[in-house]
């Protein structure tokens, strides 16, 4: 399996992409994420799921060129920023054997699998050592959608553990421009007691 960091971003010296320049089902996905973003708190992220939920069933939602793999690491796409700052959505494309290093999040984050299984490994943060020992791995379905406030309860790791591309979606609470140096924050994994 290919664990790497993922290079920049090549959308990053792009300016945010504006609605009208949007396919529909990208325009409508931007729009009901910006709702919940101005909705009611604890709704948020209630919200932001379905959105994505519903987007990662939309067949003409990515353009070839928001589905085109990388060799050697995951390929992420910039598929608009919101025009206020508030969120960044990306497609993530997994070639076979393709994995995120372990990592917590920055900021809020919500994803949905939109083409084929991905496994994601769950950890959790042991604050005597400062590492993530993991807590269990899961295979993630199309359709399935979660997300995950900002800090340490959501310690991830996902990739293509299949031998056939995969796509997910993802929505991230930071601006564009900062969208591949403000989400992530890299985690330590803990050696397993044999």
């Amino acid at each position: 399996m290919l664990q790497a960091r993922p290079a920049p971003l090549e959308t990053r010296r792009r300016r945010a992409i504006s609605a009208s320049a949007l396919s529909y089902p990208a325009a409508l996905l931007m729009a009901e994420i910006g709702d919940a973003c101005d909705g009611p708190a604890h709704a948020m992220g209630d919200r932001i799921v379905h959105a994505l939920r519903v987007a990662a069933a939309m067949p003409d939602l990515l353009t070839p060129d928001l589905r085109a793999p990388r060799n050697g690491c995951y390929a992420r796409h910039t598929i608009a920023a919101d025009p206020a700052g508030r969120f960044t959505l990306l497609s993530i494309v997994w070639g076979p054997g393709q994995f995120s290093p372990p990592h917590a999040h920055d900021t809020w984050c919500a994803y949905a699998v939109a083409e084929n299984i991905l496994t994601e490994t769950l950890y959790e943060f042991d604050a005597q050592s400062g590492k993530a020992v993991a807590a269990g791995t899961t295979e993630r379905e199309p359709g399935y959608a979660c997300f995950a406030a900002a800090g340490l309860e959501q310690i991830h790791r996902l990739g293509n553990a299949t031998g056939v591309g995969a796509i997910s979606l993802h929505a991230y609470g930071v601006e564009g421009s900062r969208v591949g140096t403000h989400v992530n924050r890299l985690m330590d994994v803990a050696e397993r007691e044999r």
